[in-house]
């Protein structure tokens, strides 16, 4: 295994926020372990699949990620 095989997991909160059209009915909070925010962010995206606020019926449906570094 090389030296840089290895790469430390950081703790992440992450929001994730759902909108019809542009307005923002809802959002949620995923603690995620990952090794940067970029993953982090993509993680809570796909956790949020299965969230009661995401449902293909509602009009216009988009999601957006905001990860923060709990150890800064």
């Amino acid at each position: 295994m090389s030296a840089d095989a290895y790469v430390q997991l950081r703790t992440y909160v992450v929001t994730v926020e759902f909108f019809s059209d542009a307005e923002c009915y809802a959002s949620e909070l995923y603690t995620i372990d990952a090794v940067n925010w970029y993953r982090a962010e993509q993680t809570a995206i796909a956790m949020s699949d299965s969230s009661t606020y995401y449902h293909p019926a509602i009009p216009a449906l988009s999601r957006a990620a905001v990860a923060q570094a709990t150890d800064v």
